[in-house]
């Protein structure tokens, strides 16, 4: 098994922004990464690059936790390496969406849900 540290875990914010899910590295950058809506008083939400997704949750908060629980290094990783940069589109928006900070582990990335121990 491979042992981890703390300087091994990766931080992001993932944000729900005007019927976006962004998510912000440490260097700045925003990318978006898949979509979430609300209807009566319910979200969901799907990832675009693997078609992870989640529905019926309660808050903003909620979907944010579940989003955070379904994405992994490697998936961001390769979306930050192919997407565009949108700071610039969202910089104003940020500061009022809701958030989430992450932290990611770069060197073993065990499955959504999984335990990494």
């Amino acid at each position: 098994m491979v042992q981890t540290s703390k300087q091994d875990r990766m931080p992001y914010l993932i944000y729900l922004c005007e019927g976006r899910i962004l998510a912000q590295n440490i260097d700045g950058h925003v990318i978006d990464i898949g979509g979430f809506s609300e209807e009566e008083g319910a979200f969901s939400w799907l990832l675009d690059g693997n078609n992870e997704k989640g529905e019926g949750l309660r808050s903003a908060n909620e979907a944010l936790e579940d989003i955070a629980a379904n994405v992994t290094f490697y998936f961001l990783d390769g979306q930050f390496t192919s997407l565009p940069d949108l700071s610039e589109q969202y910089q104003d928006k940020l500061s009022s969406a809701p958030s989430r900070e992450i932290l990611l582990n770069e060197l073993s990335d065990p499955a959504p849900g999984a335990s990494a121990d």
